[in-house]
């Protein structure tokens, strides 16, 4: 006797597509940025706006209302790959190809800070988080 899945996934994706088509769209907005570059990770900043990582060595700030204003990161092929906002109202972010932090205030000053590696070794932060007690 031959197993009847083919029918069972059949009447599964009649199911789901009936499910789905039942429901309306949701809706959402895209926003183009300037440079036209890819953002990475994002985070929301104390000033209620939305930061992000981009792969052209910069940090994307964007309004509420859709308005992009980018922030060139000093050390060149930096890769930013990971945000966060830090206790400070800063953002705070991972230089994955120079081995640094950066930090970036709400009104775009940008610092950056080495990460101590011992000797030989080669220190590729990625990601960034706030811990529980307040430090990145």
């Amino acid at each position: 006797m031959k197993p009847h899945c083919s029918h069972i996934w059949v009447l599964a994706l009649l199911a789901s597509r009936a499910l789905l088509t039942a429901q309306p769209a949701p809706s959402f907005t895209e926003y183009p940025i300037p440079s036209g570059n890819s953002p990475g990770a994002i985070t929301s900043g104390s000033d209620g706006a939305l930061w992000f990582t981009e792969g052209a060595n910069k940090i994307g700030r964007m309004t509420t209302s859709g308005a992009v204003t980018e922030y060139p990161i000093p050390t060149a092929n930096s890769n930013p790959s990971g945000i966060a906002a830090g206790p400070d109202g800063a953002l705070w972010f991972a230089e994955n190809n120079s081995g640094k932090i950066g930090r970036i205030t709400t009104t775009g000053v940008i610092s950056e800070y080495p990460i101590p590696c011992a000797i030989g070794a080669v220190c590729i932060p990625y990601g960034i988080t706030t811990g529980s007690d307040g430090a990145l």
